[in-house]
């Protein structure tokens, strides 16, 4: 099985891209907010921001994987085994309930920025 997938992307509208992505290609809405929501893509997420001043997109553009918390942890390990720089540390909100989730994120060598997530609940959590 392929782990769903995580993207987070600016747009200059986000009402116009909640219009393609709910009413066009008929995806779930997951949580919404005033600057940002999620999108279920086909089995994946999208995190679609609206662009601002105080948003810039070499701040938000991001991806990442969804894991297990099992296989998130063992990332964790992997990199600060390797001496990877750990950018945003590992946090987990919600523990031991339904909506339990934890992040992290690094910088590949190239200066991409990687989130890597779990959700309890993935369907749950952003559908």
């Amino acid at each position: 099985m392929i782990n769903p997938f995580h993207l987070s992307f600016v747009v200059p509208n986000k009402e116009v891209a909640r219009s393609f992505y709910v009413g066009v290609l008929d995806c779930s809405l997951g949580r919404d907010n005033e600057t940002w929501f999620d999108i279920l893509f086909f089995g994946h997420q999208l995190t679609i921001h609206q662009a601002s001043e105080k948003n810039p997109a070499f701040q938000i553009n991001h991806f990442g994987p969804i894991l297990n918390k099992k296989e998130w942890l063992n990332v964790i390990q992997k990199c600060e085994h390797n001496n990877i720089e750990i950018i945003l540390s590992p946090t987990i909100k919600n523990i031991e309930k339904e909506d339990e989730s934890g992040k992290f994120i690094v910088k590949d060598p190239c200066g991409n920025i990687i989130e890597f997530k779990y959700y309890a609940n993935f369907n749950k959590t952003v559908g």
